[in-house]
């Protein structure tokens, strides 16, 4: 009796054992083909992340009874997000969700105005503190901004900022004031961003 269930129990165990080689070695091809796209992951998401830098915002600055177009940039070196748990500290590469869930980040941002004359146009730098707060869906849908920062521009000074921002953070809309900057005291930016 027990030769026999022993008997009927063989095909199924030598089926077993005949698949069980074919599918470590196929799982063994597969972490194998995937190994180099996970090695290739970090340097060409920096890569995108940085050419996706080099694509400034458009602004509009007036001061002085002139208004000039110019171009904008930002550069995050430093993020604290306070809206989400998992890896709330972000440096560059900033996810979506973590700026608008609720953050506080350091910021680089570079500009350019043309058009003006004389000393009213050219670069300029601001480099400050923006805090962002979700509005609608974590932010996803509508969120704010509030900033202060420092600009530089053969003076410097003081600049205020207030954004809005919604499509995921894409789109939004930052006015900065800056009291004593010559020919830009007023500045409106369409931010388009591609984090």
């Amino acid at each position: 009796m027990r030769v026999r269930k022993a008997m009927g129990r063989l095909p199924c165990l030598l089926a077993l054992a005949w698949l069980a080689p074919r599918t470590a070695v196929a799982s063994d091809e597969y972490v194998a083909e995937t190994k180099p796209a996970a090695a290739y992951g970090k340097p060409v998401a920096v890569l995108l992340w940085g050419a996706a830098q080099l694509v400034p915002s458009p602004l509009l600055a007036a001061g002085d009874g002139v208004v000039q177009g110019g171009l904008r940039w930002q550069v995050t070196p430093l993020l604290y997000s306070f809206g989400i748990a998992a890896r709330p500290w972000r440096s560059f590469i900033v996810s979506p969700i973590a700026r608008l869930s609720g953050s506080v980040e350091l910021f680089v941002a570079p500009e350019w105005t043309c058009c003006a004359g004389g000393s009213h146009d050219g670069f300029l730098a601001r480099g400050g503190v923006r805090a962002y707060f979700p509005l609608i869906e974590h932010g996803e849908s509508l969120a704010w901004s509030v900033g202060v920062s420092h600009w530089r521009h053969r003076e410097g000074g003081i600049s205020f900022d207030l954004g809005l921002y919604s499509l995921f953070g894409a789109l939004g809309l930052t006015t900065t004031v800056s009291p004593g900057l010559r020919g830009r005291a007023f500045s409106l930016a369409l931010n388009v961003r591609y984090f």
